[in-house]
Formats: C-alpha cells, structure tokens, sequence
C-alpha cells in the first residue's frame, strides 16, 4: 500500500501537480484506503492548522523576508565590489570575487535562488564585460548561489531540524565549516579551470590602489552586523533561531532605510515575494504532514529498518544507497520536496544505524545543494537563465567543473562527520 502511493505521488508529480497538493492528495487516498473516512476526517480537521501553527516554522518566513529585503537593498554589491577589487588580479579573480560575495549574500538570505538572482544581475555583466564567456560566468553564479542553502541562515537546515525535531540552532551552526569548505574548494576549482584551459577567464585590466581597496571595505559595515546578529547570537545562547531570524528581518529592513536604498515599491514587493514563498513552502509542508500520517499508520518506516536489519546490511552501504537516492531526486525535484518527502523515511533509518543526526542534516543540505544545479531541474540554473536570458543548456554546461568540487567537498564531509558536528559541540546556552 505504502509503495503503491509513493508512485502514485510521484505520478501526480510528473504531470505537473504542485508538490503540496501531489502530497497532500496520495496521503488523502492512502489514509481513505486504510482508515476509512473517519480517519481522513479527523486528521484533516487538525493537520493542517497544527501543521501550519508550530511556533518553529515562524523561523521560515523571517529568514525568507530577511533574503528579500537583502536583495532589494543592494547590500551584496557592496560586497562584490570590495571583492571584486581585492582579488581581480588573481586568475579568475573576477570568478572568485563572485564566490566571496555568494558566500557573504548566504550570510545574510538563507535563500540559494535569491542569491542566484541577485548574482546575476551583478556579477555576470561585469564578467561578461572583462572577457568571460556566457557558459563561464553563468556557471559560476549558478553554483556559487548554492552556499546560500549551506552557510547559515539556510532556510533547508530549518525545514530539516522541523520535519526531524532536531535543534535548529545547532543545524544552523553545523554549517559553518561545510560552508567554508564549500567556498574555497569552488575558489581551488577556479584557479585549476584556468591552469587546465588557459584564456578562459581573462585577467582583469583595471587598475586599483591600495586606497581603492580599503575604502571598498567601508560599507562592509551592514553584511558584518547582521551575519553577526543572526549567526553570533545563536551560537552564544543569547537568541533562539526564531528571534534571530526577527532580529536578521527587522535589521535588513532598517539598514536599507538608514542607507536609502529602499523604495516604498521594493519594500512592497519583497514583503509579497515572501508571503508567496512562504505560503508555498507551508502548503508543502501541510501536504506532507498528511503523506507523513498515512506513512506513520502503514508502518512503512518501522518496517523498512526492520527489513533492513534482517538482511544485516552494513551501515556504509545503506548511507551509500540514501546518497545516491538524494543524488537521482535533486535531478527532478525541489530540494524542499526532497526533504519533506523523503525526511520521514529516511531520518529514522540513518540514525537508527548509529549515524548523528546533525551530521545526517548536514550531507542531506549538500545533496540538496547539489541538486539546485543538476538537470533537468536545477532550480538555480532556471533561475540565472532567466535573469540573464542565457540558454539554459549553456547554463548547465557552465557548472560542471563547480559542480565536481562540490562532489569532492560531498566526499569530504562523509568521511570526516568531525567537519560538521564540532562547533555544534562547542555552542554556549
């Protein structure tokens, strides 16, 4: 039965059901073939509105208005550009001020699309104008945005720390350090791109003085003081995730006014652009509550460990098996579908085996990583096309190098858990 409406879900997926109502619908049909009406009564007279209620999940649309006031107010560009003149003389210099300022716009938004976007309205003109090839420029930008869903606040270690009631705050921290990684293995992967195919980024022919480099640094004031609100407070106790996100909002809404950056208009259609994200993001989440119910009554997870652990299969390849189950999804699915559709199932199985937790939200968030940009349905890959009206094959073709230091920096992670759980260790409160 569990089997029959998981295809049935996925069904519904392929012939272009929202991801809510596909999960929401199959679980409906499930709890009716098991329960019977009464049973679908009652919990559909509570799911939804307990679902939606949980104090927790008001962390979502703070980080998510966060990522819209960050894009409207034009912070990041102050970030490229002190970037941009501090490392343009570097091979690639161009490529690898794009990755510092992906990294600082995930310091701030949590959102890999919004990044995505906000990147290529700033860096790929200035790429393209030094030299750079659409398929180059539009590669990195695509990928680059990527960090957002890593470095905190990624708004996937929220989703993941609610569906698996595991500490939001700690998730957020764990990110740190694959973050860094993530960034400077895709900064090794440029240097390398341009030793394997001299010419293909051409070096920069401006000229800045040491002068030029540290007035760039000036309005850098705004990007330290709300990573260092959201993350800092966090990690000393002193807020939970929920009032840093408050915190992260109210400040991406005042700096921008403070600087006057900030339009009536841009201030009406970030608000808007968040409540349709968060509406979609609940909508999803209430709909896999329902396909979580259905799953919780058949016993599908109870019997799949039980299964398991008849068969005395090693931990390594069932962990091996789920990584390439997330790798094959994040080539045809959202990364927050991924999560609530899978989490369930999963979750319970990998930590049965032994495995942390924290360090299970960690490889899941860099599998889902990977999956924004893998075809045919690399979300930050439509994203950059869009925006930069590239084509999207071009796009595609762009990321591949990344993409393999991603894959390496996977690798990473899997073998040393260390990487992900040792600041958690270390937090305070």
């Amino acid at each position: 039965m569990s089997v029959a409406m998981i295809v049935l879900m996925i069904i519904f997926l392929f012939i272009g059901m929202p991801v809510g109502f596909a999960l929401g619908v199959a679980g409906f049909i499930g709890l009716l073939l098991v329960g019977g009406m009464e049973s679908v009564s009652s919990i559909l007279s509570t799911v939804p509105f307990r679902s939606a209620a949980h104090y927790t999940l008001s962390t979502l649309p703070m980080f998510i208005l966060m990522a819209q006031f960050i894009s409207a107010s034009r912070i990041v560009d102050d970030i490229f550009v002190a970037a941009q003149r501090w490392l343009e003389r570097l091979p690639g210099g161009l490529a690898i001020a794009t990755i510092f300022a992906s990294a600082g716009m995930a310091a701030m938004s949590g959102s890999s699309t919004a990044s995505a976007a906000t990147l290529s309205a700033i860096a790929v003109p200035q790429m393209l104008k030094h030299g750079y090839s659409s398929r180059v420029a539009t590669g990195v930008v695509t990928v680059s945005g990527t960090l957002a869903i890593m470095i905190p606040p990624s708004i996937a270690f929220v989703i993941y720390g609610i569906i698996t009631e595991t500490s939001i705050g700690k998730l957020l921290i764990a990110g740190i350090i694959p973050g860094i990684i993530s960034a400077a293995m895709f900064c090794l992967g440029i240097l390398l791109w341009n030793r394997i195919s001299p010419g293909v980024m051409p070096p920069s022919t401006s000229i800045y003085t040491w002068k030029d480099r540290w007035v760039s640094l000036k309005p850098l004031w705004a990007f330290i003081i709300l990573s260092v609100t959201v993350i800092g407070s966090m990690y000393i106790g002193l807020a939970t995730p929920t009032e840093a996100a408050a915190f992260g909002a109210f400040g991406a809404l005042l700096i921008p006014l403070f600087l006057r950056r900030m339009s009536g208009k841009d201030f009406r259609v970030s608000v808007v652009t968040a409540v349709r994200v968060t509406t979609m993001i609940f909508t999803i989440i209430i709909g896999a509550m329902i396909f979580g119910y259905f799953l919780t009554i058949t016993q599908a997870t109870q019997n799949l460990i039980t299964f398991l652990g008849q068969m005395q299969v090693s931990p390594t390849l069932v962990m091996g098996c789920v990584v390439i189950l997330y790798l094959f999804l994040g080539c045809i699915m959202d990364q927050v579908a991924i999560q609530l559709i899978t989490l369930p199932l999963t979750f319970p199985l990998v930590t049965g085996l032994g495995y942390d937790p924290i360090w299970f939200g960690v490889i899941v968030t860099k599998l889902a990583e990977i999956g924004m940009v893998t075809p045919p349905v690399g979300m930050n890959a439509y994203v950059v096309s869009a925006t930069t009206k590239t084509p999207l094959d071009v796009v595609f073709r762009g990321t591949s190098v990344l993409l393999t230091m991603d894959c390496i920096t996977l690798a990473l992670l899997l073998a040393f858990p260390s990487l992900s759980t040792y600041l958690p260790s270390k937090m305070m409160g």
